[in-house]
């Protein structure tokens, strides 16, 4: 699974100037995090046309990077992506995001963007859904 992650100043409307941006492309959100932290607005994203996506945002101007991330199966209970995140701590391996994308039922699904990535795919195969690899 790719995801979309942009790194810029916030400011009063950041979030609609990029769902807009895209939208008016065509372009269908899947999912979508946005924050603020002090000054700075951190936007995560999902979309169906991710390679158009990422030259839309950048042409707009705004500093778009690329993430590989795993979508990993985890139990949908307290302490299942605390469990989860122990085992990359464990295994060496740098997390460098973490979502919940999905519950469904008695599950989840997380996306992780961890390196180096074919060590992370290695350690959770067994609970991988999917990954922008091609799994």
């Amino acid at each position: 699974m790719e995801q979309i992650t942009i790194i810029t100043k916030d400011y009063h409307g950041l979030t609609a100037d990029i769902t807009s941006a895209l939208g008016s492309n065509d372009i269908n959100i899947e999912s979508l995090d946005a924050k603020k932290i002090d000054d700075i607005g951190l936007v995560m994203l999902r979309v169906n046309q991710y390679d158009r996506a990422l030259s839309i945002l950048r042409d707009a101007g705004w500093n778009a990077i690329t993430e590989d991330a795993l979508l990993v199966r985890v139990k949908d209970e307290p302490g299942a992506i605390a469990h989860l995140a122990k085992r990359f701590q464990n295994a060496n391996l740098h997390v460098r995001s973490m979502r919940i994308v999905q519950h469904h039922g008695d599950w989840g699904a997380i996306a992780v963007s961890a390196e180096p990535l074919e060590e992370a795919k290695a350690l959770v195969k067994d609970e991988l859904l999917t990954s922008s690899t091609g799994d």
